[in-house]
C-alpha cells in the first residue's frame, strides 16, 4: 500500500498546513461518538463540518486559481499544466486532489475570481471593482461558499456581454449579486443557482428571447444500443418542449408516485386504475410515450387533436401581453420565455384570466364544495409554483390544495386564500404531524413546526416558487 508523499516542510504555509492535515487525522471519535449525539448536537456537527469544508474548499480555489494563472495561454508549453503533461489547469488540479473534473473546474473558475482581484489595479485600495471581484471578496471573508459564489457566476453568465453591456449598467449588476449574496445565506447552491437565473432574467428582459432562442436551437433526440440489446434514448428538449412532455409522463405517472387527488369521479376512476397497474412509473412513462407515438403516426393527418391535448400553460401578466414588452412563464418550467411565445399560445388554445387584488392576492370565490375546483387549482399554481413546504421541488401538477384552516375542523372555506399547494407527502406531514399554516392579510405564508421539532414553535416563511407570480409582486409593487 502506498502512502502519499509528505511534503518538506519548506515555507510556514506548508508547515501549518501538514500539522492541520495530522491533526484532523489523528482525530480519535468516530462511530460510537456520532450515535452518543442528540438531534440538535448531530445536526450542530453537520454544520460545523460543513464549515470546515467550505473554509478549506476555499482556500482550494485560491491554490486552483494560482494554478490556472501559472498555466495560462500565453505562456504555451511552458505553463504548469501544460509543462506537466496537462491541456488545462482544471485537469491538472483534478489529477492532483483526485476530485471530478467538475470540482476542479469550479475550484479554478472561483480561484481565477479570487487571483484576478488580487492583480486588480485598485486592489488594497477598497472594495474590489465589478461583479466578479465582489463575489472573490464574498468567497475570501468566508460569506459565500465557493459552491455559492459559482452558482452566482453562472447564473449571471452573459449579463456582461454581447447586447447585454448596452442594457445593463455595472451598478445593476453589482446590486443583484449582493442580492443573491444576501439571499443565499438561505439557500443551497442549486436553488441559489436558479434564483441568479431568474435575476438575470429580471435585470435583462431584451435578452429572454435570445436565450429561448438558443435553448430551441440545443433541442436533440440520439439512440444509442447497448451491449445488452437494450438502446439508451437521450431526449434534451428545450423548456417549452419539456412541458409538453411532462404533462403527459404526469398524467401517467402521478397517482402511482402520490400525485394529485381529481376532483371528479371519472377522473377518480382513471387514478385508480394507473394506481393498480402493476408497471413501474418508469415502465408506464416508457409504454405511454411509445403508445403516443404510434396513435399519431397512424391518426389521418385530415383530422385536428381534438380535447384531452397535453397541457402548457403559460403566466404572463395582462398589462405585459396587451404591451407585448417582458417576459412569460412556463408553469413547472425555470426558464422564462420571450412574450412571442406567451402570445403564440394564446392564439392557439386561448387565454383564461386569472385576477389578483393589489397585495398579490387571488380571486376569493367562497366556500362551495370541500375539493377546489380547476379554476382554483390554476390559480394556486401560478401563486404558488409548486409544493411550497421549504426545500421541496415538486411541480404543481404534483401537488394537492391543502385547506389552511381545515374543513371540517375549523369549518375552513375552499377559499384560495385559505388554500396552498403541497406535494402529498408534505400533505401527508402536515395532517399527520401536528404541523400548522398560517398567512395574514395579504399573501405571506408561514409555517408553524410541532412543539416535538421546535419547542419555541418558530414561524419558517412559505416562498413561492412562481416566477411569474414574483414578477407580478414587482410590477404591483
Amino acid at each position: 500500500m502506498s502512502t502519499p508523499p509528505v511534503l518538506p516542510p519548506e515555507s510556514p504555509l506548508i508547515a501549518a498546513q501538514v500539522e492541520l492535515r495530522a491533526r484532523i487525522r489523528g482525530a480519535t471519535w468516530g462511530e460510537t461518538e456520532v450515535r452518543a449525539l442528540g438531534q440538535e448536537q448531530l445536526l450542530d456537527l453537520a454544520r460545523i463540518l460543513a464549515d470546515q469544508e467550505s473554509a478549506i474548499r476555499a482556500r482550494m480555489a485560491l491554490v486552483a486559481g494560482e494554478v490556472a494563472r501559472r498555466s495560462r495561454m500565453e505562456l504555451g508549453f511552458q505553463g504548469l499544466a501544460q509543462s506537466l503533461g496537462h491541456r488545462t489547469a482544471a485537469e491538472l488540479v483534478r489529477v492532483t486532489t483526485g476530485s471530478s473534473l467538475g470540482d476542479a473546474r469550479r475550484a479554478v473558475a472561483i480561484g481565477t475570481l479570487l487571483v484576478e482581484a488580487v492583480d486588480a489595479p485598485d486592489a488594497g485600495s477598497g472594495p474590489p471593482a465589478g461583479w466578479h471581484g465582489r463575489l472573490a471578496q464574498a468567497v475570501r471573508s468566508g460569506e459565500a461558499s465557493v459552491e455559492k459564489a459559482d452558482a452566482i457566476r453562472r447564473g449571471l453568465e452573459g449579463v456582461d456581454t454581447g447586447d447585454a453591456q448596452e442594457i445593463l449598467s455595472a451598478g445593476m449588476v453589482e446590486a443583484a449579486v449582493e442580492m443573491l449574496l444576501a439571499e443565499g445565506a438561505h439557500l443551497d447552491a442549486d436553488r441559489l443557482f436558479r434564483r441568479a437565473r431568474e435575476v438575470r432574467d429580471e435585470i435583462d428582459e431584451e435578452g429572454v428571447a435570445d436565450r429561448e432562442r438558443r435553448r430551441r436551437d440545443a433541442r436533440s433526440f440520439r439512440l444509442h444500443r447497448q451491449s445488452d440489446g437494450m438502446t439508451r434514448g437521450v431526449w434534451v428538449m428545450d423548456p417549452e418542449t419539456a412541458a409538453i412532455i411532462t404533462d403527459i409522463v404526469d398524467r401517467a405517472t402521478a397517482p402511482q408516485l402520490g400525485g394529485p387527488r381529481f376532483v371528479d369521479s371519472a377522473a377518480a376512476a382513471r387514478d385508480e386504475a394507473i394506481r393498480n397497474d402493476p408497471r413501474t412509473p418508469q415502465q408506464l412513462a416508457s409504454d405511454t410515450l411509445l403508445s403516443l407515438m404510434q396513435a399519431g403516426w397512424h391518426a389521418d393527418p385530415t383530422l385536428l387533436a381534438g380535447v384531452g391535448a397535453p397541457a402548457v400553460r403559460v403566466l404572463v401578466t395582462e398589462r405585459e401581453l396587451a404591451g407585448r414588452h417582458g417576459v412569460a412563464s412556463l408553469e413547472g418550467q425555470s426558464a422564462p420565455v420571450s412574450i412571442a411565445t406567451a402570445e403564440r399560445h394564446a392564439c392557439s388554445s386561448g387565454t383564461q384570466r386569472i385576477t389578483f387584488d393589489g397585495s398579490g392576492r387571488p380571486l376569493d370565490v367562497g366556500r362551495r364544495s370541500r375539493l377546489f375546483t380547476a379554476p382554483q387549482r390554476i390559480a394556486l399554481a401560478a401563486r404558488d409554483g409548486g409544493c411550497r413546504f421549504p426545500g421541496c421541488e415538486r411541480p404543481p401538477s404534483w401537488c394537492e390544495a391543502h385547506h389552511i384552516r381545515h374543513w371540517v375542523r375549523d369549518r375552513g372555506g375552499t377559499d384560495i386564500d385559505d388554500g396552498i399547494l403541497l406535494c402529498r407527502h408534505h400533505h401527508l406531514l402536515v395532517h399527520d404531524a401536528g404541523w400548522e399554516i398560517e398567512h395574514d392579510q395579504g399573501t405571506n405564508y408561514r409555517m408553524i413546526p410541532p412543539a416535538s421539532r421546535d419547542r419555541t414553535r418558530t414561524p419558517i416563511p412559505l416562498e413561492t416558487r412562481s416566477a411569474a407570480y414574483r414578477r407580478l409582486l414587482a410590477r404591483a409593487g
